[in-house]
């Protein structure tokens, strides 16, 4: 009798690193769009953006991408119960730095909410009460916080 193993190539959206980079592609166009368009609330005739204000917004959400990948991986190789609360504390950061939109981080850390909830869902097989809130509440602070860049 023979084996046959074939290696799955497949590429995993509801992994980390995806996620948060569809973080920072949002918020990226979402802060252009808001200065190409002129749709922000900056006073007209205003400075435009400098390489170094590029290079200041690069790293912070470098940093936000960073701490949700981490903490991303570190969810998935745990306990559906660890990803569940990852999922949510992720949730709750996105909600709770809204007030600083124009960090992207509450872009960045709803987008892996969103995946970690999607990924506990593949595992389990249906949504808890938890990752229902983090998929909820992550959606809602990136929507928020987009529409916020592009407005703001």
């Amino acid at each position: 009798m023979s084996t046959i193993t074939s290696s799955s190539h497949r590429l995993d959206v509801l992994h980390p690193v995806p996620a948060a980079v569809t973080g920072a592609l949002i918020f990226g166009l979402t802060m252009t769009a808001g200065e190409v368009f002129d749709l922000n609330s900056d006073p007209a005739g205003g400075p435009s953006i400098t390489a170094g204000e590029v290079a200041v917004y690069v790293g912070i959400v470098a940093a936000a991408c960073v701490i949700a990948v981490w903490l991303g991986l570190w969810a998935r190789a745990g306990t559906p119960g660890r990803l569940a609360g990852t999922a949510l504390g992720l949730a709750l950061a996105a909600a709770a730095t809204f007030i600083i939109f124009w960090s992207g981080w509450p872009i960045v850390f709803g987008a892996v909410a969103i995946a970690l909830a999607a990924e506990h869902r593949r595992r389990v097989g249906s949504f808890g009460a938890v990752t229902l809130t983090a998929l909820i509440l992550g959606a809602a602070a990136l929507v928020a916080a987009a529409t916020t860049c592009v407005l703001g």
